[in-house]
């Protein structure tokens, strides 16, 4: 929905708001509401009490904090409850704005309480032969999974284990949480814990044949690959294939469980990123079968997290993001306090260079993350919502927003140790001075700093470090610096092919490529120079980015083209932009890299032709 279209909706709502900041709950209102809380639901069949309960509880947290009604909507929020509490699972979730996120429209800033589902995080059917309590734990845990907010999800299903011994899809659910198909390879200490999980679940013989399919699925993943792999990036990718594999087998036992199809896409997306290598042709064939799954179960499912979440990553490159657009407008809906849901949409908004959108969904997502710690320590979700708005920010020209979330990003005193937080905290300091061609500022980027984290661990993301500070100081002239820094980076590259790391080895050898390049130039040798940076920018564009990631720090094709305007060759400039640009649109500096070319190409027609 544009700017000037919110309709009678949206303006209710907000006289509401108004009529609610003036007036505030009365006390009788108040003391109803506080005696609404000890009512005993009846039981409406099977797990009826638990749900109505967790009903009760999301609509009342959406009341408290949404906290922008009239009396007139309060009555009639408070029958809908009602209806829907005493309706059972045939009810539909209401909505506090009274409507559907098609009918609300596509705004990208619709704020967390003017349209929210019922259910805080979407909706999730999870039958399981189990207790009533166990039951709704175990809901709440496949929500959270759907999601990716996997420290989320782990105690939910330990609570379920705790209220159910016999329950084996507690251990199921624990054993999902010990892996991240998409993000990176699972540690020594994740497999050995989704090991035990899964030889619990399997102890506890499932009696129905779908539960005993799941346990299959997640068993796969944590069985050694035959053959063995010894190297970890490789091993990722056998487990993941299996793990594909065996979800296409549950979903084609029982085709109507929507959250089998959602893990099936899940696995299939994952498999697909992992296969990732330089020279590999990318037609997005398994990605485009994903998508074309989710979306069959969305009529039945408009609330599920997984379909939302899953879609998002099925179409985040250049060729399909467009089909993403309208469900990434929806998400937040579903989940308005959920980190990961707040952040998804962006990866759309960035392929198709919707900056506002992007800084503005991260912000909220920054926000919540922070309401949302792990073990006492800053979520991951938080530096990865950084580094996604530094990056939005740089191509509005918003420096002065840029710059507040740079200090943000060096405040962060204690961090989830994870790659995730490794890259969005070395990637946000590094965009920030690469940008805006703050070379001498580049050079002198300090390696592993804020220091929260062991960075040795994290070899990649030092490598951006380490990319600043070799480009900036072949800016400035200082051309030994630059030489030392790109010894640096073919260290960590060496590093990561001995690990077997195919995708960060060849992403990080292009970066390294690139500051020798304009170091040859810098030099004084501009075709050996030019040779190699568009041998670094074929090598980086072989290779699509990574989820983690935004897009690249300062990408190569981009160095390319500069070089060649450089050399005043604005016809071969100008394909090098356009080039960069269906990679990842709508950046600041390739658009004015065009202009730029298209300029010397007119001032060079405008010249006379010089006579025989």
């Amino acid at each position: 929905m544009r700017q000037g279209e919110e309709g009678a909706l949206g303006s209710k709502v907000r006289r509401s708001k108004a009529r609610w900041s003036k007036a505030r709950w009365s006390k009788a209102r108040w003391s109803h509401a506080r005696r609404l809380e000890g009512v005993t639901w009846p039981s409406g069949g099977t797990g009826a009490s638990s749900r109505h309960g967790l009903r009760w509880r999301a609509w009342r947290g959406a009341a408290w904090r949404g906290a922008a009604w009239s009396g007139a909507a309060w009555s009639g929020a408070a029958l809908l409850f009602f209806a829907v509490a005493c309706g059972g699972d045939r009810a539909t979730p209401a909505r506090t704005g009274g409507t559907t996120p098609e009918a609300s429209g596509e705004q990208g800033d619709v704020r967390a309480g003017e349209v929210r589902a019922a259910h805080e995080h979407g909706r999730v059917s999870f039958p399981v032969s189990c207790s009533d309590e166990a039951r709704a734990h175990i809901e709440e845990g496949v929500t959270h999974l759907h999601h990716m907010m996997y420290e989320q999800a782990a105690p939910a299903f330990a609570a379920a284990a705790r209220a159910d011994e016999s329950c084996a899809m507690a251990h199921w659910g624990l054993a999902m949480t010990s892996f991240r198909p998409l993000w990176r390879p699972t540690s020594d200490e994740d497999l050995a814990r989704g090991k035990e999980e899964v030889a619990a679940a399997q102890r506890l013989d499932a009696p129905t044949p779908r539960e005993q399919g799941y346990i299959k699925a997640v068993a796969a993943f944590f069985a050694a690959p035959a053959p063995v792999v010894a190297l970890r990036p490789r091993d990722h990718a056998s487990r993941l294939e299996a793990w594909r594999d065996a979800q296409r087998t549950l979903h084609e036992l029982v085709p109507d469980d929507v959250d089998a199809a959602a893990f099936y896409a899940l696995a299939e997306i994952s498999s697909a990123q992992a296969q990732s290598a330089p020279g590999r042709e990318r037609d997005y064939t398994r990605e485009r079968d994903a998508g074309a799954l989710l979306e069959r179960y969305f009529e039945q499912h408009p609330e599920h997290p997984g379909l939302f979440h899953y879609l998002i990553h099925a179409y985040d490159n250049p060729t399909l993001a467009p089909r993403a657009e309208s469900i990434a407008r929806r998400y937040d809906r579903l989940a308005p306090d959920v980190p990961h849901a707040l952040h998804m949409p962006s990866h759309i908004f960035v392929r198709t260079g919707q900056w506002q959108d992007a800084a503005a969904w991260n912000e909220r997502s920054a926000s919540a993350a922070l309401r949302h710690p792990v073990e006492g320590v800053t979520s991951l979700h938080y530096p990865h919502a950084l580094d996604y708005m530094m990056y939005a920010y740089l191509q509005m020209g918003d420096t002065e927003r840029a710059q507040r979330t740079l200090e943000r990003v060096r405040a962060i005193d204690a961090v989830q140790e994870d790659f995730v937080s490794a890259y969005g905290i070395a990637a946000a300091q590094a965009r920030f001075y690469l940008e805006q061609r703050r070379w001498a500022e580049a050079a002198s980027l300090e390696p592993g700093l804020p220091a929260v984290l062991p960075w040795e661990k994290f070899p990649t993301a030092l490598a951006l470090v380490h990319y600043a500070r070799g480009l900036g100081a072949a800016r400035a002239g200082d051309l030994a610096q630059a030489d030392a820094e790109r010894a640096r980076i073919d260290e960590i590259v060496a590093q990561l092919q001995a690990e077997g790391d195919v995708y960060w080895a060849s992403m990080t050898k292009a970066l390294g490529n690139a500051v020798e390049a304009w170091r040859l130039y810098e030099r004084g040798d501009e075709e050996a120079g030019l040779a190699l940076m568009r041998e670094a920018a074929d090598l980086e564009d072989s290779l699509d980015k990574h989820p983690v990631t935004p897009g690249e720090v300062l990408p190569v094709r981009e160095l390319y083209a500069e070089l060649l305007l450089l050399e005043g060759r604005p016809a071969e400039a100008l394909a090098a932009f356009r080039t960069s640009l269906e990679r990842t649109a709508q950046r600041r500096h390739a658009l004015a890299g065009v202009q730029r070319a298209e300029a010397a190409l007119r001032a060079g027609a405008a010249q006379p032709t010089p006579g025989p």
